[in-house]
């Protein structure tokens, strides 16, 4: 973000908020939601998504710059996901909507707030290991294959089957940190993150026909 503290100090940067000027789950724009994460972390992760109909799309990522001694400032930068890859300028409609929301109608509903989830299980300048990216994968198409069915049935048996690879993944990346493939904190953020989409998973089968 080209934060500077006087004296070449370090800077944490943590992400206060994320808003955008489309509806999170609007006409044409692929009803998927949340479409960020990463509020009270120092990453922010957006969807690169947009209204098919509009006029491109401009996120919103305010943020909390304190260099440790008593500095602190506050900032915004705006992220443009454009219409078309051939025309990379976006109209700001202002920060209408947040990104954050985990309510999710239409189409998706429930099942897209379970992948949101899913996509704050990674490690900044880390490395997963390949069994636990590759189940966060699998989980990851399952619960995309759920959204799109017609059929409660197989809904029900891609959310099982997400539920049952997380909950793997996050044992995994707990076994990543005994053997020091990943770090403690990397670890923990994911496994925790795992963990939150098994829970979900189970708790939205209950509430399934």
């Amino acid at each position: 973000m080209g934060v500077t503290a006087s004296g070449g100090a370090p800077v944490t940067i943590t992400i206060t908020g994320i808003t955008q000027d489309e509806s999170v789950d609007g006409p044409g724009a692929g009803q998927t939601c949340p479409d960020a994460v990463g509020v009270g972390t120092a990453v922010a992760l957006i969807r690169a998504e947009r209204s098919g109909s509009g006029d491109g799309r401009v996120y919103h990522v305010s943020f909390l710059a304190d260099d440790g001694h008593g500095g602190q400032c506050v900032g915004t930068v705006t992220v443009c996901a454009p219409l078309q890859r051939t025309d990379p300028g976006c109209v700001d409609e202002g920060n209408l909507f947040d990104s954050t929301s985990p309510t999710c109608g239409g189409l998706c509903g429930d099942v897209c707030n379970v992948t949101g989830t899913l996509e704050s299980a990674f490690c900044l300048d880390e490395i997963l290991p390949a069994a636990v990216d590759r189940r966060i994968g699998s989980a990851r198409k399952a619960l995309q294959r759920a959204a799109r069915t017609r059929s409660e049935a197989r809904a029900n048996r891609l959310i099982a089957r997400a539920a049952r690879l997380a909950g793997v993944a996050s044992r995994l990346a707990v076994k990543a940190e005994t053997t020091g493939a990943i770090s403690s904190p990397c670890a923990q953020s994911v496994a925790g993150a795992l963990g939150d989409v098994e829970a979900l998973a189970k708790q939205l089968l209950k509430g399934r026909p």
